[in-house]
């Protein structure tokens, strides 16, 4: 199996159409998945979408150009705009409608998040002398997920991969040699301030970014509804990580070449949330870090035996689910992303690294 990949050009309205019309069912697949997990989590679809609607005015005033592409999906695939802008603002959705409901708490809690082990390598620590930049993306089973080659005339040309129905991406490098992945944060502040531009907005303004100032405000500029942690990526050989709180961020740098993160703060001191719920977080990071610290030179290889480590099996950094855990909890290693941003490159593994090969896309097709 592979992810499948689309060829978008300029008009955002008709990326869309063309995203919605060729991959219909995958659309129909992350609907059913959410509000079924909405729903597990005691939300009824009804009060989703009701949500989700509300979200509407919110974006095509954060971004117009985000909202028509996410019309054209939405005509494209012949489902309602609420439901596909459920899909664009999920995270911001379930930890919004849960604050409200009382918060997070040991009887009552969220459920599994985006999970995630995150790294850059410089050119000093890598093979081929290039900045390197990835993720085990871990989610939900039966996500469906997909790869799109963007072209435009007045921004920058990017390919990023990001969840079918979905406009913002996850992951991705731009023609300047920008690159982003992503890991799930969460801390008490969530939630304090609504209706503030999506994680999946911020990673296409990344994206659209000419150069690293641009793509650091795309992350910092504005307040969030919700924590989020970012590498950033340079082809000229800078890496940096940023975990962004509601209204604080923290940096961190990379050391003899090497950065990771999964899903705690390292560096801002704010009260998370996250440890007790996912504590395999307190070592993956760490673990991903040694193991690329054995290699004098990492190459694709390494990586991948990397990205396919199992220490603490299923709760590892390529994860598996865990069939004694509540289903609201399961999670997996959906697909393992790799950026070489010299070569404007992602590759991505359809499903866990340790049973599939990278499947590389360029920006030039």
């Amino acid at each position: 199996m592979t992810v499948p990949v689309l060829d978008l050009g300029n008009d955002p309205s008709e990326r869309g159409r063309s995203h919605g019309e060729t991959l219909r069912d995958d659309i129909r697949t992350n609907i059913d998945v959410y509000l079924d997990r909405f729903g597990k989590l005691g939300h009824a679809p009804d009060d989703v979408l009701a949500e989700a609607a509300k979200w509407i005015d919110v974006l095509e005033r954060l971004d117009p150009e985000f909202t028509a592409e996410m019309r054209g999906v939405a005509t494209g695939s012949g489902y309602a705009l609420p439901e596909i802008t459920m899909l664009n603002v999920r995270y911001e959705l379930i930890i919004g409608m849960f604050k409200r409901a009382g918060g997070v708490t040991a009887t009552a809690p969220i459920g599994a998040s985006d999970g995630c082990t995150s790294f850059a390598l410089l050119p000093e620590k890598t093979k081929s002398g290039e900045t390197l930049i990835g993720q085990n993306w871990d989610w939900i089973p039966g996500v469906k997920t997909m790869l799109s080659r963007v072209k435009r005339d007045d921004k920058t040309d990017f390919v990023c991969h990001g969840e079918s129905g979905t406009v913002g991406g996850m992951q991705g490098v731009n023609e300047a040699g920008i690159g982003v992945v992503i890991n799930a944060l969460m801390c008490t502040d969530d939630g304090a301030y609504e209706y503030e531009k999506p994680f999946r907005m911020r990673v296409r303004d990344v994206l659209n970014a000419p150069n690293m100032h641009a793509a650091i405000q795309a992350i910092c500029g504005t307040n969030r509804v919700v924590s989020m942690n970012f590498i950033l990526g340079h082809a000229d050989g800078e890496a940096m990580n940023i975990e962004a709180g509601p209204d604080r961020a923290g940096f961190i740098y990379p050391q003899d070449g090497i950065l990771t993160h999964s899903n705690h703060f390292c560096d801002l001191d704010v009260e998370s949330e996250v440890v007790r719920l996912w504590p395999n977080t307190m070592y993956r990071n760490v673990r991903l870090e040694r193991l690329f610290r054995q290699s004098q030179e990492v190459d694709d290889d390494s990586i991948l035996t990397a990205m396919s480590d199992h220490f603490s099996h299923p709760h590892s950094i390529c994860a598996h689910v865990d069939e004694e855990e509540p289903e609201t909890m399961q999670l997996e290693t959906r697909n393992s992303v790799l950026i070489s941003l010299q070569q404007r490159k992602m590759a991505v593994t359809d499903g866990q690294p340790c049973q599939n090969r990278y499947q590389e896309v360029g920006l030039a097709a």
